[in-house]
């Protein structure tokens, strides 16, 4: 990234960044307000669920997620009950039904977590294990375990729950990586692109999560011809 560049685009997204989240305090207030998801037993495996939903496509969540008869099938509980043998097949229905992106590969990662899900001892045990990790980078590491879960979505399922490790997080995703490519910004790895991305939030006075929320919510407003 050349640093004339760099520096237009954050003084730029930094004057943006400051003005919509005054003009959106309340909705902010609002997505926090997720957190006592946290307390749910099957935290993990709800999480993942809703991950692999929204790949590639967030049309997924209302499929999957919010309609009941295909969510169903697709529980914890509701996968034990399925051979090994069939199982695979199983996902793979559901995840068409429920038109998510990419349904073969979403079948598989429902199978391939169910079954480290297991491993693990269970949906309980691996809510506990995993809030048993030390910081961020530890909860971090524990999600990336799971099948399909990289970097972004290993932030993101514990920033939708605004849990404290993760507020000064950013999850890099297709619309702010346009952003980025809006402005003509390219990033040595996923680090250096969540840090550009931090110093944007610390300059406007918010932390990393009140930074992506307002990037995924109202993306347009960042891209040049709007700042």
């Amino acid at each position: 990234m050349e640093a004339d560049q760099g520096t237009v685009a954050k003084a730029e997204l930094t004057k943006t960044a400051r003005r919509i989240a005054d003009e959106q305090k309340e909705k902010l207030d609002k997505l926090k307000a997720n957190a006592p998801d946290l307390e749910r037993p099957d935290f993990v495996w709800h999480y993942l669920l809703r991950s692999f939903s929204t790949m590639g496509g967030i049309k997924g969540f209302a499929g999957l997620i919010d309609n009941p008869d295909n969510y169903k099938e697709v529980t914890y509980e509701r996968l034990a009950e399925i051979s090994d043998e069939e199982r695979l097949a199983h996902a793979d229905g559901v995840c068409r039904r429920a038109k998510v992106n990419y349904p073969g590969n979403k079948g598989r990662y429902i199978t391939k977590s169910f079954a480290q899900v297991c491993s693990l001892g269970g949906p309980e045990v691996a809510r506990e294990k995993l809030l048993n990790c030390k910081g961020r980078e530890a909860k971090v590491r524990f999600l990336m375990q799971f099948h399909g879960i990289g970097p972004k979505y290993a932030r993101n399922i514990m920033m939708d729950v605004y849990h404290e490790d993760f507020h000064n997080s950013i999850a890099i995703d297709s619309r702010i990586q346009s952003i980025s490519n809006a402005w003509g910004l390219s990033f040595g790895s996923y680090e250096e692109h969540e840090d550009f991305y931090l110093s944007v939030a610390k300059g406007a006075d918010l932390n990393g999560w009140e930074l992506d929320r307002l990037m995924f919510n109202f993306k347009d407003e960042f891209l040049p011809d709007a700042a």
